[in-house]
């Protein structure tokens, strides 16, 4: 039972060192989660390992549970601290906190079974207690799973307003678009533009440095079936800005010439923008984007000597 124990243990650990498949934010916390039930279960196969060897030699029932949690707890710092030898994983203190958390939970719940608890410590596995400590553990799990529920939505809310990108309307889509060495947020629309003042747009600061703008990270991937990429930019500047549209697939090796790229001119006023599919499927050289697969859309300015804002609307397919 020992070397198949360690054997099962072996394998968890050796499940870190294969690459993670294509990530998406979905699927990384999805993995964050799941090290709460495996560690979980890590600290269940201590316990069972402390009771076999502790019993026979006189080991108290706590210091069984208090050495299976110390071993988990060893045993997710070993885990993480191996990671930062693997290109393809990253170490992370809140993956180790959930490892922690998942023995925690399974320890907590094995204690309100275990009839070997005597004195004043069994108090806490009768009732009302014992569902005390199994509502606490149950809360604890619920603030793991926390972030893929709410990815989940998000998930859900950007298919359901496809074809529009980004409206800068809700703080749901807002978890997509992220600013680099620039700031936005949603602001209602300038006295210009003509607009409800109801309506939410966006307000991009650039700062002057090399290329910041906003990137929407995982916009919705299958632009088939359209024609354009459209959106709409204000500008309360007195001169024209260049910005620059980029926009790649899946299969990017991050090469200059394997993605679409194209400079537009920003006039003062409002700027309607309008990018033909087919110019961005035919960017690449030597391959045809794949619109069913694109993976990040930016807007940037390439190293303004000042900084500078514009509001950014509507970003859609047409």
């Amino acid at each position: 039972m020992v070397p198949g124990l360690a054997l099962a243990l072996l394998g968890c650990m050796t499940l870190l060192w294969i690459p993670l498949p294509s990530p998406t934010i979905l699927r990384k916390v999805f993995y964050d989660f799941c090290h709460v039930p495996l560690f979980g279960g890590v600290a269940l196969i201590l316990l069972y390992l402390a009771r076999q060897l502790g019993e026979s030699r006189g080991w108290s029932v706590e210091g069984q549970y208090g050495l299976a949690f110390i071993g988990a707890v060893i045993l997710g710092a070993l885990t993480e601290g191996m990671q930062a030898f693997n290109s393809s994983r990253f170490a992370e203190w809140s993956d180790f906190l959930l490892d922690v958390l998942g023995a925690v939970g399974a320890l907590g719940l094995s204690f309100t079974h275990d009839q070997r608890f005597t004195g004043r410590v069994a108090i806490w596995r009768v009732a009302p207690r014992k569902q005390l400590v199994q509502a606490v553990v149950g809360l604890l799990v619920v603030v793991a799973l926390s972030p893929v529920l709410i990815w989940s939505y998000v998930y859900w809310d950007r298919a359901n307003r496809f074809p529009s990108l980004v409206q800068f309307s809700s703080v749901w889509e807002m978890l997509f678009v992220k600013g680099r060495d620039a700031a936005v947020q949603i602001v209602p629309p300038p006295l210009g533009w003509e607009k409800p003042r109801l309506d939410t747009v966006g307000l991009v600061l650039f700062y002057p440095k090399p290329y910041p703008g906003i990137r929407l990270r995982e916009p919705y991937p299958d632009w088939k079936g359209f024609s354009h990429f459209h959106f709409e930019v204000y500008s309360e500047l007195p001169e024209v800005q260049s910005l620059i549209i980029r926009i790649d697939d899946a299969q990017h090796n991050n090469a200059y010439k394997d993605r679409f790229n194209q400079a537009i001119t920003i006039s003062p006023g409002l700027n309607h923008i309008h990018i033909p599919l087919d110019d961005i499927r035919l960017s690449p050289i030597g391959r045809e984007m794949d619109l069913s697969a694109i993976k990040n859309v930016r807007l940037f300015a390439v190293s303004p000597p000042e900084e500078f804002s514009l509001y950014v609307d509507n970003i859609r397919l047409e």
